[in-house]
């Protein structure tokens, strides 16, 4: 029954894709392809006219499982035609189809995929089976055996996890090396994933492991006699996950004092638990983010107040603070530390380039001991590169006289990085880039050169409150930035507001343009915390809600309206 299901399946995405190259050949007389939307209706210009393109297609030999050339009766390859996804500029339109107008009365447009989900393609050997499921063999008894082209399309889901007695949320999200993606949750609920631990008192975590079609795989929960916090997570190099954040159970690592310690854990591709290891002194320290590098060293980020264990060689005065990166072998080992800033400063996140550099981003509190660094305003983003040793390449805030919160960055493949955050600043380093703050906190995104200096400020804002919390750069070199919106109005009009606080997606390209956004809400608070690209391609997010309705209607576990509960879901722009 396996492989009649199989050929089952794999027959369905045929005649999908059969539909969706008949599709492409719907042509003009130019013989331009007709763009539709997904229901299939044309889609038109300002005046009225259809618009079109032509497709791009390639040629491409199909070769069967083994890689080997698929020739036909006389020894010729056997060829398709490949139909290339492309993007497509397109008018935005309300209800009835009338285009929306931006600020100066200009046209707002977006892009579209052709076809209307990219793909790639793929060529199976399948064996061919009766209708009973079973195989169908020659009079030799050898199978039978055909060679298919089939999609390779990313698979969409959307589903919420966690618990239903407590508050839970999905705050950190990556992808795993089959195609598929970890997730971390954190909340106060004692049943669904939860449910393992339910003696725990406080916060505890699950890392649940998804496939790429949104099956969960396994889910591992931990917890302790008191606060289990998660911050950050990431992907192994052998198929594993690593995980950072703070705890002060006793129960759940050796803690040096009776303050909180950080942590690092990680566990196997199949969520076998391979080490769990604290780092701290007597006072407070936290992992905001971690990475693994190209070597399996691990590099986490967060803070220390500590003068004496882990941090004693930081020698940070009585009183004072540091942000700090430490970097730990590939077992779990702390090997050198590096302490930057003063009092209330601290690394949110950090992320490794392809040649080791290692890029954070801090939070510099205007209460501050530290000099080195200009204060600006409340508080400032700081920008920070190091090589693999941990040794200071640059180093610098940015910001204006209000509040920068900057809570992810992502390198670029240009050795550069993009920062994401929220301002209320209309000065400084946000003024300079021609920003006026439009409304309490704005979300904003920058990008770094490798040298230090700024390649261009953007924000994206309505005239309530909007911040970006996590981003991601896709392997067609987009950046998503993701985060929870208040507004419904200027960059959000064609988003809408759904109620309360929405999670929504932007897509920039490498240069900082808009491309296209989406918003996901009901009437209650939603957030996006987290996005990740998976290995196939496809941007999935993750966050929180508490909405009973809209997008998160008729899910379980659900919300009751009050409390929230994790959702993960893939973004289709």
């Amino acid at each position: 029954m396996k492989n009649r299901k199989a050929v089952i399946i794999i027959t369905a995405i045929f005649i999908s894709v059969m539909f969706v190259l008949a599709a492409c050949k719907k042509k003009g007389a130019d013989g331009a392809a007709y763009v539709t939307d997904e229901n299939g209706v044309q889609l038109t210009d300002v005046n009225g006219e259809p618009i079109t393109v032509i497709p791009e297609t390639s040629v491409i030999t199909i070769t069967d499982g083994n890689g080997n050339v698929v020739t036909n009766a006389d020894g010729e390859p056997e060829t398709s035609i490949y139909y290339k996804p492309q993007q497509v500029v397109v008018p935005v339109t309300d209800i009835n189809h009338e285009a929306v107008t931006g600020e100066n009365g200009e046209v707002l447009t977006t892009r579209i995929w052709f076809p209307s989900n990219p793909t790639t393609t793929a060529v199976e050997t399948v064996t061919v089976t009766d209708v009973s499921g079973n195989p169908v063999t020659t009079p030799e008894g050898d199978p039978v055996t055909e060679t298919t082209i089939i999609s390779a399309a990313n698979e969409s889901f959307s589903k919420t996890m966690g618990g239903t007695t407590g508050s839970d949320e999905a705050v950190a999200l990556v992808p795993a090396a089959d195609g598929g993606t970890f997730a971390a949750v954190s909340g106060s609920s004692k049943d669904g994933m939860f449910a393992s631990i339910s003696g725990t008192k406080e916060i505890a975590f699950a890392i649940c492991k998804y496939g790429k079609d949104g099956t969960l795989i396994w889910s591992k929960a931990f917890g302790g006699a008191t606060s289990v916090s998660v911050e950050d997570i990431a992907p192994a190099k052998d198929g594993g996950v690593i995980i950072a954040g703070q705890t002060r159970a006793k129960d759940f690592i050796t803690v040096h004092g009776s303050e909180y310690d950080a942590f690092i854990m990680k566990l196997s591709e199949d969520g076998s638990e391979v080490f769990r290891k604290s780092w701290g002194g007597t006072s407070n320290e936290n992992f905001y983010g971690v990475k693994e590098g190209a070597d399996g060293s691990i590099y986490a980020a967060g803070f220390s107040y500590s003068r004496d264990g882990d941090a004693e060689s930081l020698s940070i005065p009585k009183g004072d603070s540091r942000a700090v990166i430490v970097k730990f072998n590939a077992a779990g080992e702390p090997q050198n530390t590096i302490g930057i800033g003063g009092f209330g400063d601290y690394f949110t996140d950090l992320s490794i380039a392809k040649n080791g550099d290692v890029f954070a981003v801090a939070s510099l509190n205007a209460g501050s001991t530290q000099t080195a660094y200009e204060k600006k305003g409340g508080a400032d983003a700081g920008v920070f590169k190091f090589n693999g040793d941990l040794k200071l390449q640059f180093g610098k805030s940015f910001g204006g006289s209000g509040r920068e919160r900057f809570e992810s960055i992502s390198v670029t493949d240009d050795g550069g990085c993009v920062i994401v955050g929220a301002s209320t600043s209309s000065d400084g380093d946000i003024g300079a880039a021609g920003i006026k703050n439009k409304g309490d906190e704005d979300a904003v995104i920058a990008k770094f050169t490798g040298s230090g200096s700024i390649a261009f400020v953007k924000s994206f804002y309505g005239n309530k409150r909007e911040t970006f919390k996590d981003v991601t750069i896709t392997s067609q070199g987009f950046i998503v930035a993701v985060g929870e919106a208040e507004s419904a109005t200027r960059n959000f009009a064609t988003i809408g507001n759904q109620g309360g606080k929405d999670a929504f997606a932007v897509r920039f390209d490498s240069n900082g343009n808009f491309v296209s956004a989406i918003g996901y809400g009901g009437t209650g608070d939603d957030s996006a915390l987290a996005v990740c690209t998976t290995v196939n391609g496809q941007a999935v997010i993750a966050g929180k809600t508490a909405s009973t309705d809209g997008e998160f209607g008729n899910m379980q576990p659900a919300s009751d309206g009050t409390k929230s509960v994790a959702f993960i879901k893939t973004v289709s722009f």
